[in-house]
């Protein structure tokens, strides 16, 4: 779906599908663990839970992608190391950011076009639709900060999945390039993306349920965008930081 809105004329150049090294990955095999993964969670979350169930495969449904991204970046990195076509890669003439922003967009599109991620934007938004349901119910917002926070929400709806596949795809390159073993390199992502997707959630349900009868427009506004903000920030600081790695190797 998301594809079908952005032609790649109006994408950056290291984003378009016609990009040589983006083009490059998208001839790879995709990474189809995960489809499996989610479809026996689904069945088993339904047994176990009941109407409960939907919730909690979006939270998990949450992890999973940015797992998988960030686990599938850091692995291309670092196969691409062992078969010596790394530094054929780093001989293009491309700059180190384009190099490793490249490789992102060639596991994002892959991701995209699965079936899980549509599931996950169907979730992702129902659940900001009842965010944005339950903060006007509470806090009872005169007309034209409705219209302000149904913007944001909509706003999140659109680039949330999109800035969070950027912070994880960021953290497996970033770990790729610092850690030269790959065991080494997958543990430190996994751990980093579980302690984001476990901050960000908690941070969230504190800034919804406390005092939720005084609810204000920013504390609404901040639980709709922070999804959307943090891991553009956090993407952003991982990104400068594997680019000064590489420049300087």
């Amino acid at each position: 779906m998301f594809e079908r809105f952005l032609h790649d004329s109006r994408l950056p150049a290291w984003m378009r599908r016609t990009h040589p090294l983006v083009a490059r990955i998208l001839r790879q095999k995709p990474a189809d663990s995960l489809r499996y993964v989610v479809f026996g969670s689904s069945i088993g979350l339904f047994l176990l839970f009941g109407g409960l169930s939907l919730p909690l495969l979006y939270l998990f449904l949450w992890l999973s992608i940015l797992m998988q991204q960030a686990t599938t970046t850091a692995a291309r990195m670092h196969a691409a190391q062992e078969k010596q076509t790394w530094d054929v890669l780093r001989a293009a003439p491309f700059s180190p950011r384009e190099l490793l922003l490249s490789i992102w967009a060639g596991n994002f599109w892959h991701l995209n076009r699965s079936w899980v991620m549509n599931i996950y934007r169907l979730l992702q938004g129902t659940a900001v639709i009842g965010v944005i349901v339950y903060g006007l119910w509470f806090a009872a917002f005169p007309p034209q900060q409705a219209v302000t926070v149904l913007l944001v929400g909509l706003g999140a709806i659109v680039f949330q999945p999109v800035s969070e596949a950027y912070f994880s795809g960021m953290i497996g390159v970033l770990f790729a390039g610092y850690i030269r073993q790959s065991t080494g390199a997958l543990g430190a992502t996994i751990f980093t993306v579980l302690a984001y997707w476990c901050l960000c959630l908690a941070l969230i349900i504190w800034i919804l349920f406390t005092n939720s009868h005084e609810l204000d427009l920013a504390h609404l506004l901040i639980a709709l965008s922070l999804p959307s903000l943090l891991p553009l920030v956090l993407g952003y600081t991982a990104l400068r930081a594997a680019e000064i790695r590489l420049q300087n190797a």
